[in-house]
C-alpha cells in the first residue's frame, strides 16, 4: 500500500489529519503539513457482532436516513504541469468551489487555513517566516508576528521562537528553537481561540517519555501554568492530553513501567483529579470528550466491547452501543469485514458486510443509514478538527508516489448531507497529499519540482 496515516499522537485527539502518498521527492516539501497533520490521532475500529448485530439503537432511529448526493458533473483538474497553468477557479455541479493554485517556488508549506514559508540561514537558524492566505481567487500576505519564549519545567529550560498569524479568527503557527537535551516542545493552536496557544513541553524518551501543557499567552508573552494545584504534576508519566473545547477539562494518559495506560479526568476549574475507571465506573481502554460536558468511553473486556457515554454533571452513564470486537485496523475493507470508525467526536461511523455507511451518535446511541451510498474498498474518511465533517478520499491506487484521487466528497454531520464526485485525469497530477486545510477547506498538494500546485474545494 502506498499510503500511510499520520497517526502520531501529540496531544490534542481532535485535531485532524491527513492522507499522503510515499514519496522521497515531497519528503521535505511536505514537512509543514504534516506537523500540522501529526497532532491528530484517529481510532479506527474493525467490529464484529458477536450475537449477529454490531450496534444496539432504537427502530426509530433504524428509519432514519442521511442524503447522499453524488454530483453529476465530474471535476477535471489543469495540469500544472502545463505552461498555460494559472489561478483559476470552478464551480462542480453548483454544490463545490474549487480552485487551482500555482506555486511558483517549491517551499510553501500547509498550516492551518494559511501556507507560509520558512527562510533559513545558512546555518540552519530562521531567516523569516511568510504566511499567505487563499481565498476568492488570490494568494495575499498576512502579517506575521515573532514571539520568544523562555520557560523552565522540572528544572529544564525550554525556549524558542513561535512564528504566527491570525487569520479568519483562528491562529496559524510555525515553531522554532532549542531545548536542552533528552527534552523538547512544539506549540498547538487552540479551536477559535487568538489570545493563546498551548505549549507542550517534554523530557525523556520512550518509557520515560513525559509531557506538561502549559498556556503561553501571545499578547503578552507570558506563560500560565493552568493545571497548577490539579495533581497532574504528581502522575507519572504523562503522554497525551485531550482537552474539552473551551479547557475547563483535560483527559490526561499516562503510562506505566509494565508498558500499561493508565487515564485521569480533570477539572481544571475545579482543580480535580480523578482515574477515569473508578471516576466512571466502567473499565475503558480509550476515553474522549463527545462535548464539554460528555465522555465517551470505550471498554474491551475479553475481546467484547461497549461504547458509554457519561454524563461529567449528573454523573448518569448510558451503554450506547454494545457486543462489538474492536479490532484495530486502519483500513476498512467492507467486503471482509464490518467496520466502526471514530475520529475523537461525538460521531463515529458504521460500515457493513455489504458496504452500507451509517452514522453513528456515541453520545445518544442513534444511527444514521447514508442513504445511497456504498462504501470503496479504496476509499478513507478524514475528520476535520472540529469533528462536524468528514473529508471522503478514493485512491485509485495505481502510480506509485501518488495518490490518484479518483474521489472526493465531504460528509457534513451537522447538516445531515453527504456530498461526492468524480475526478478526470488525476493520473497526471502527482496529487501527494490531502486534508482539512481548515474547518471547511479541503486541500491537496501536487506537482513535481517545478510545477508545483495547490488546490482548494469548499462543499
Amino acid at each position: 500500500m502506498k499510503t500511510k496515516q499520520l497517526l502520531e499522537a501529540l496531544g490534542q485527539l481532535d485535531e485532524q489529519y491527513i492522507l499522503e502518498a510515499v514519496s522521497e521527492t515531497h519528503r521535505e516539501q511536505k514537512k509543514g503539513w504534516t506537523r500540522w497533520a501529526a497532532v491528530a490521532a484517529i481510532v479506527i475500529l474493525t467490529v464484529v457482532g458477536a450475537t449477529g448485530t454490531a450496534m444496539a439503537a432504537s427502530e426509530q432511529f433504524r428509519q432514519m436516513v442521511l442524503s447522499f448526493f453524488h454530483i453529476e458533473q465530474t471535476e477535471y483538474v489543469p495540469d500544472p504541469n502545463s505552461k498555460d497553468f494559472v489561478f483559476t477557479q470552478s464551480d462542480i455541479g453548483g454544490m463545490v468551489k474549487a480552485e487551482y493554485i500555482p506555486l511558483e517556488e517549491e517551499d510553501y508549506q500547509v498550516g492551518f487555513g494559511t501556507l507560509y514559508q520558512v527562510d533559513n540561514e545558512e546555518n540552519g537558524t530562521i531567516r523569516s517566516v511568510r504566511f499567505w492566505a487563499v481565498e476568492d481567487g488570490s494568494i495575499f500576505k498576512v502579517d506575521t508576528q515573532k514571539n520568544s519564549f523562555h520557560v523552565i519545567w522540572q528544572d529544564t529550560i525550554y525556549e524558542g521562537d513561535i512564528y504566527w498569524c491570525v487569520y479568519n479568527g483562528e491562529v496559524s503557527l510555525y515553531e522554532g528553537g532549542t531545548s536542552e537535551a533528552d527534552s523538547g516542545w512544539y506549540a498547538s493552536s487552540i479551536p477559535g481561540r487568538t489570545d493563546a496557544i498551548l505549549l507542550y513541553l517534554s523530557q525523556g524518551a520512550y518509557g520515560e517519555y513525559r509531557q506538561y501543557p502549559m498556556l503561553y499567552h501571545l499578547e503578552t508573552g507570558e506563560t500560565e501554568d493552568i493545571l497548577q494545584k490539579t495533581g497532574i504534576k504528581e502522575l507519572s508519566w504523562p503522554k497525551d492530553y485531550q482537552w474539552s473545547n473551551d479547557l475547563s477539562k483535560v483527559l490526561v494518559t499516562c503510562h506505566t513501567l509494565e508498558n500499561e495506560e493508565v487515564r485521569y479526568y480533570c477539572d481544571v476549574v475545579a482543580k480535580t483529579l480523578y482515574n477515569i475507571e473508578s471516576f466512571t465506573g466502567v473499565e475503558c481502554s480509550n476515553a474522549f470528550f463527545a462535548d464539554d460536558n460528555t465522555l465517551i468511553l470505550l471498554q474491551m473486556i475479553e475481546g467484547d466491547g461497549s461504547i458509554w457515554a457519561y454524563n461529567l454533571t449528573t454523573g448518569e452513564i448510558t451503554q450506547t452501543f454494545n457486543e462489538v470486537k474492536f479490532l484495530e485496523n486502519h483500513e476498512i475493507k467492507p467486503s471482509s469485514s464490518e467496520g466502526i470508525m471514530l475520529f475523537g467526536g461525538r460521531f463515529g461511523l458504521y460500515v457493513d458486510q455489504n458496504g452500507n455507511l451509517s452514522v453513528l451518535d456515541l453520545k445518544t446511541g442513534s444511527e444514521q443509514l447514508v442513504n445511497g451510498f456504498t462504501f470503496d474498498e479504496g476509499g478513507t474518511f478524514l475528520s476535520n478538527r472540529a469533528n462536524t465533517k468528514l473529508l471522503y478520499n478514493v485512491t485509485d491506487d495505481k502510480t506509485d508516489g501518488s495518490l490518484d484521487i479518483s474521489q472526493l466528497g465531504v460528509l457534513d454531520l451537522e447538516a445531515g448531507v453527504f456530498k461526492a464526485f468524480d475526478r478526470e485525469g488525476y493520473d497526471r497530477l502527482h496529487e501527494w497529499s490531502v486534508g482539512w486545510f481548515d474547518e471547511y477547506r479541503i486541500g491537496i498538494r501536487s506537482g513535481e519540482p517545478g510545477s508545483n500546485a495547490f488546490y482548494l474545494y469548499e462543499f
